[in-house]
């Protein structure tokens, strides 16, 4: 259980700070790092902020209710481990709900962060694959194959997203959560 409530605390920590910094720039998620770069890259680079900024724009009210929901959700996660840790009598059903509201935001966050990626690969790719390969980066060679890697990333993310929620459901909502809360079966 302690493990748990570890990952439990890690994963709404994480949660409030990212929907915090996304609320204040929900574009520094899809920002280009600064890196060393030369100035071939550093061009390409500079060429590229409008097209993010652009893109942003379009998809601004729909990041920033989504940072909402991530602070709302990293907040709700901290009680629920809160009482768990403490043994209140609510932890339990506190801890179940941040499982289920959990696989709803896994589920509901990639559609949009794609849509975002998708966008900015294909008004920018050929610019971006020039500015990465530039500072010493392995990219994809075609927007095609760096499109890919967005979506297999994306799904990497769902299915640890969705086994963390799951453990969570088996755990407390199994015979060892009952047992912890005294819960007869």
């Amino acid at each position: 259980m302690i493990v748990l409530a570890a990952t439990m605390l890690l994963f709404g920590g994480r949660d409030l700070v990212s929907g915090l910094l996304a609320l204040r720039d929900p574009g520094a998620q899809f920002s280009i790092r600064n890196v060393a770069r030369g100035p071939a890259a550093e061009e390409a680079a500079r060429k590229l902020e409008p097209i993010v900024a652009g893109v942003i724009d379009r998809h601004r009210p729909a990041l920033r209710a989504m940072a909402i929901v991530s602070i709302a959700l990293g907040a709700f996660i901290l009680y629920a481990v809160a009482a768990v840790l403490s043994r209140d009598r609510n932890g339990r059903r506190l801890a179940l709900l941040t499982a289920i509201f959990g696989i709803a935001y896994v589920l509901a966050g990639p559609p949009l962060t794609l849509s975002v990626w998708k966008e900015f690969v294909v008004a920018g790719g050929p610019l971006l694959l020039e500015s990465l390969s530039a500072a010493g980066q392995a990219v994809a060679q075609t927007q095609a194959e760096l499109l890919a890697a967005l979506h297999m990333t994306a799904g990497l993310v769902v299915v640890a997203g969705l086994g963390w929620c799951v453990l969570v459901l088996v755990y407390f909502g199994g015979r060892r959560g009952r047992e912890l809360y005294g819960i007869r079966p």
